[in-house]
């Protein structure tokens, strides 16, 4: 028997409607593949939204960027049709044989971008890459992007680029491949910042694949930092910049053939990332001591990225940095070429150190998950005595173990990234290293990293495999189902239901039991009273049976919400129940 609905139910459904009706055909902008010459004019000419745009976009299709999409309002871009491949997007040749280096701006103050199912390729139809490309540039504070099943291929510049503060980033089942430019070794950044105050970065269960540099950017004090169960193989320098990074969670990735070049002495000892005073190592895990060094001016104190206007200031005390459960796997056939050139090599370079010239040989020094500097400064954590205290570390060295990738030509690329190797330390680089990058775009994509060894298919914190889920499908479907248990398994329910959450109010957690009549797609969410989802606990497919799921007052970014009232929504494709919970504290 149904109930009546209560006030709150009525309002949240009343605005819930009105969100919904933004993805209605009033507001729903349908590009064709028809029209893929003019979906640049199209989304710069939409000025008339007032609230919420989306765009959909052809399947199998590929759209040609002109001119880069100006965002100037909250929007997002989603994909429709039967064929396997998403939907591409990738430069336009111009009559002048120019292109469009950039696709998405992000130039509106407090706009939110949601992106799905595209594949944003860097490679002009007639082979050529862009030059210094950018796929998403973040020019506005207090924006949001995110980010689903997206492949960017081929960017030379940046495939997320942010210059703004206060923006939050939640990227997931993503795809980065070959961000490589021929002539840069630092060109090729995934996820790039300046120095910007993030509110909140998640990327989680994304590969990374032929990658030149800085997949993960955190230049500057924030409240919420998480990387974890990504996969991350083959890249030439510093995989993460983190060492601002005051609340850091680092759990659960692969680094295989990470930080390849690893650095000469020049870099080791006067590189920008500042690895000083350990001068033989470059670092996976990146941390800063608390303190200026003693008269070393090359390094700036952390207090430098305190700032009032944001409320942040520099205070050790309430760091938390975690890093647990993570792989670092070098490759025999990249260590022999250590070796073989650490040998062999005669070149000596002049090297300032600490202001003394001294003539040292051109040795390649082999990367670490922790170098010596990050040890020292983890080592302080017990000491509040010590001038580098810093604590509230719960770090562990990485993994040292072979995940055994089944793919052979995966396996094989490592050749491509140690010429790549060679050229950089022998100054002599002039191409780059990608790996099948075609137009049009092969799919599904060529590269396989699922692997083999049984330990790290359950070697998560979570129990299990380290890396990507996505490369390990079971495991993806029940690790997104981790906050729900079956219950009553002897009964199969014959319609589905949604009971009242208990306890209601609750603080901090709520218990939500649901009832699924047959095989369907389920999602179980979680929206403020503005319409807004704030936390999908459930977006899967489920088999028919009685489940309870918890939900912890936490959002999709791992912020713990304000107390007020919240709206629980179940929805399979014939069935839609709403129940209101209250969050005391």
């Amino acid at each position: 028997m149904k109930k009546l609905l209560t006030f709150f139910s009525l309002l949240f459904l009343l605005v819930l409607c009105g969100s919904i009706s933004a993805q209605s055909t009033t507001d729903t902008v349908y590009i064709p593949g028809s029209q893929s010459l003019e979906i640049s004019n199209i989304i710069n000419a939409d000025t008339s939204v007032t609230d919420y745009r989306v765009y959909v976009l052809d399947r199998g299709a590929i759209y040609y960027i002109e001119t880069a999409f100006e965002l100037t309002s909250s929007c997002k871009f989603m994909a429709t049709g039967s064929a396997d491949r998403p939907p591409v997007l990738a430069p336009a040749i111009r009559a002048d044989n120019s292109s469009e280096e950039w696709f998405f701006k992000l130039v509106r103050v407090g706009i939110d971008v949601e992106i799905n199912d595209l594949y944003l390729l860097s490679m002009r139809s007639d082979g050529q890459t862009l030059g210094w490309s950018r796929a998403i540039s973040v020019q506005s504070s207090d924006c949001s992007l995110k980010m689903r099943n997206v492949v960017l291929d081929g960017w030379t510049e940046a495939g997320i680029r942010v210059q703004a503060d206060k923006y939050k980033l939640d990227v997931q089942d993503c795809h980065f491949r070959n961000f490589i430019h021929s002539s840069s070794y630092f060109g090729g950044q995934p996820f790039m910042t300046d120095y910007n105050y993030p509110d909140s970065v998640s990327f989680i269960n994304n590969t990374f694949f032929a990658v030149n540099a800085y997949l993960f950017s955190i230049r500057a004090l924030g409240p919420y930092a998480n990387f974890e169960h990504n996969t991350i193989a083959y890249t030439a320098v510093n995989p993460l910049i983190t060492r601002f990074a005051d609340n850091l969670y680092l759990n659960n990735n692969l680094f295989y053939a990470a930080h390849a070049w690893g650095g000469d002495p020049d870099q080791t000892i006067n590189g920008w990332f500042l690895n000083w005073p350990d001068t033989v190592s470059s670092s996976i895990y990146q941390v800063r001591a608390s303190f200026d060094y003693d008269g070393y001016t090359g390094i700036t104190p952390p207090s430098y990225f305190n700032n009032e206007d944001y409320g942040v200031f520099y205070d050790s005390t309430t760091f938390t940095r975690v890093a647990k459960n993570n792989v670092f796997y070098q490759p025999q056939a990249l260590l022999d070429y250590y070796t073989q050139w650490n040998d062999t090599v005669t070149t000596y370079d002049s090297v300032d150190v600490d202001g003394v010239k001294q003539y040292l040989r051109r040795v390649i020094n082999p990367a670490k998950f922790i170098s010596g500097y990050v040890q020292a400064v983890i080592d302080s954590s017990t000491d509040p005595n010590s001038a580098w205290y810093s604590p509230n570390f719960d770090v562990e060295d990485a993994i040292n173990e072979d995940p055994q990738f089944t793919d052979a030509g995966t396996v094989g690329h490592v050749d491509e990234l140690i010429g790549y190797v060679n050229r950089i330390i022998s100054r002599t680089l002039d191409e780059g290293w990608q790996y099948e990058m075609n137009f049009p775009p092969t799919w599904p994509l060529p590269e396989d990293l699922s692997y083999s060894n049984t330990a790290l298919q359950s070697g998560g914190t979570d129990g299990f495999a380290i890396g990507d889920l996505n490369w390990f499908p079971e495991q993806k479907a029940q690790w997104l189902i981790t906050d729900v248990k079956e219950v009553n398994g002897n009964t199969i329910p014959d319609e589905f239901e949604l009971s009242d959450a208990y306890p209601n109010p609750f603080n901090p957690s709520t218990n939500i039991n649901f009832k699924i009549a047959s095989v369907t797609n389920v999602k179980l969410s979680v929206y403020n009273l503005l319409g807004e989802k704030i936390k999908t606990i459930v977006d899967s497919e489920m088999k028919a049976g009685n489940y309870e799921a918890v939900w912890n007052g936490v959002d999709d970014f791992g912020h713990q919400v304000a107390s007020g009232t919240y709206f629980i929504t179940l929805e399979s494709s014939s069935f839609r129940a709403t129940k209101k919970i209250m969050l005391l504290k």
